[in-house]
């Protein structure tokens, strides 16, 4: 395995900051750089423990590690306001949104993931969603942003927006976990938008919750998602994962390798 790392060297790994462990954020990206990696995606928010750092010093201290930024994540609460018939609060959300993306850009970042829904089994408003969604791609294309759209569950208002529209700041964030949990496409929707691949969330699970495995451990088929990643653009790949069980006596460090090993023997 690890003559397989060696040799690999043109494959790009990051994972998300957050993996598990209790420790100051900059410890936790030395970690990172320590195993191998070479982006990290961060969450759009301050860190709060167990010391203070305003999110808008997070790439700056992703950067000053050696460490590249594949994409900052935005916080996902309240996304269905976008599409609600109170014009008032689509109005409020989306400022925030535009706010955010704003932030993220001149702290350097160059794309941004951003769920388009929250929940399951409800009935949204295509018309009043297209137009939350317009208005915030605008302001993508205005400040050269580029908007990576997760699929979670309904991921039937994804769809509709990355069929919507066709714009070089607008693209697909392909989390591998959430494809493969309680009976989604299983691989379908990354065939269907590999062309606008933008970002990946790579995770394994048992088909039943959304567990954040190391990739190989459960349900994912990889084989199939890895043929269908090697036919797109996508120069990152990038991991959200966590220890589970007989992982949480690891140190973090050796949490990192093992995880970064595991992606790698999938690629």
């Amino acid at each position: 395995m690890t003559e397989m790392i060696e040799t690999n060297k043109t494959i790009k790994t990051g994972i998300f900051h957050w993996f598990g462990y209790i420790q100051p954020f900059e410890e936790r990206i030395q970690l990172i750089k320590e195993a191998r990696f070479n982006y990290v995606m961060l969450w759009w928010d301050d860190e709060v423990y167990p010391e203070f750092i305003h999110r808008k010093n997070l790439i700056k201290i992703v950067n000053d590690n050696g460490l590249k930024l594949d994409n900052v994540h935005l916080p996902f609460d309240n996304k269905n306001m976008l599409w609600c018939e109170d014009r008032y609060i689509r109005i409020k959300q989306m400022n925030q949104i535009k706010e955010w993306m704003n932030e993220c850009k001149n702290a350097g970042a160059e794309k941004i993931v951003m769920h388009t829904t929250h929940g399951d089994n409800l009935e949204l408003n295509y018309k009043l969603g297209f137009e939350s969604f317009n208005s915030i791609f605008k302001e993508a294309e205005n400040i050269k942003l580029k908007v990576a759209l997760e699929n979670t569950q309904m991921f039937q208002y994804t769809d509709f927006l990355l069929n919507e529209f066709d714009s070089e700041f607008v693209g697909f964030c392909y989390d591998s976990s959430h494809d493969f949990v309680n009976g989604q496409s299983c691989g379908e929707i990354l065939y269907k938008w590999k062309e606008k691949l933008f970002a990946v969330h790579l995770s394994d699970n048992d088909g039943i919750c959304d567990r954040h495995w190391m990739p190989g451990k459960g349900h994912v088929n990889w084989s199939k998602i890895t043929n269908l990643l090697k036919q797109t653009n996508i120069s990152t790949y990038s991991m959200e994962t966590y220890p589970y069980e007989e992982e949480k006596n690891l140190k973090p460090l050796e949490f990192l390798i093992r995880a970064r090993s595991n992606l790698l023997s999938k690629l």
